[in-house]
């Protein structure tokens, strides 16, 4: 069975172009998990059908809280298998022609990897679909794009449509709940790498689109130097310092996150600081 857990608060209508683009797109039976972060919100039900499932969260959970609640439902509620298949997706994604089917066939050949497509926005530039790590300190990353190769190995991926064998997600586990919200992502395929030496990959010819117009505090929309100092303290931005040590504390102990932390905060604020107007 194929699985897609799909964290949400609200995005009804963002919700909605994703389910239209998984029945476009995936010919395989497969069911999705919505995971809806809102406990007032009641506009899911409508979604309900016999391949989408909706939960409501009792309280109010983030991104991280959700998405273990999905991994928590597919192993206690749909009784996980192996030979299973689970995507982590983000609502805000729509997956293109032979996108499923590329990544299916990969993990397929190899159910001990995690894969991910290659992401566009709207305007069709390639963003960040993960990262390798050059250095931890100083930090120093590439974000692999436009590549010549059939599949790019990266260390921390994102989760807009995150694919693997239920065998390696009863691996890797839930997500440390202490991160929230942003870095879950990040934190699940590290701990992938590092503890179960399963690796991650981006794959050429699988894309997708991402609506990343809505997605938290970005430095590009960071107008002062004001705004920048809450967006390091604000659950609300991937720059809160506190939840970047805490993604780096469990693989590298106290001391290396606190400097893997001190050097990512200080290439925020020249980024800032030199960054095109």
């Amino acid at each position: 069975m194929i699985y897609i857990v799909v964290p949400t608060f609200a995005g009804v209508q963002e919700t909605k172009k994703m389910l239209i683009s998984l029945e476009k797109n995936i010919k395989k039976d497969y069911k999705v998990i919505i995971v809806d972060d809102h406990p007032e919100n009641v506009t899911f039900r409508a979604i309900s059908s016999n391949k989408v499932e909706v939960f409501t969260t009792k309280e109010e959970l983030w991104w991280v809280g959700s998405v273990n609640l999905g991994i928590k439902l597919l192993f206690e509620k749909y009784n996980l298998h192996d030979e299973d298949t689970v995507v982590i997706a983000n609502n805000d994604v729509q997956i293109k022609k032979n996108c499923f089917e590329i990544l299916h066939q990969e993990i397929q050949k190899n159910k001990y990897s995690i894969v991910h497509p290659r992401t566009f926005d709207y305007d069709l530039i390639e963003v960040s679909s993960g990262a390798k790590v050059i250095s931890f300190f100083p930090y120093i990353t590439k974000h692999p794009k436009s590549f010549e190769k059939y599949k790019e190995i990266i260390d921390m991926g994102t989760a807009r449509f995150l694919m693997m064998s239920g065998f390696v997600l009863k691996k890797v586990g839930y997500i440390n709940k202490n991160l929230v919200q942003y870095g879950g992502d990040n934190y699940f395929t590290l701990s992938a790498k590092k503890f179960h030496n399963i690796n991650t990959y981006i794959l050429r010819d699988a894309t997708c689109i991402v609506d990343n117009r809505q997605t938290g505090i970005k430095i590009d929309n960071i107008q002062n130097m004001k705004e920048l100092y809450q967006s390091f303290f604000s659950i609300k931005s991937p720059n809160n310092i506190k939840f970047r040590y805490r993604l780096f504390v469990d693989f590298f102990g106290m001391t290396g996150a606190f400097f893997i932390t001190l050097s990512i905060t200080l290439n925020t604020i020249t980024k800032f600081i030199f960054r095109k107007r």
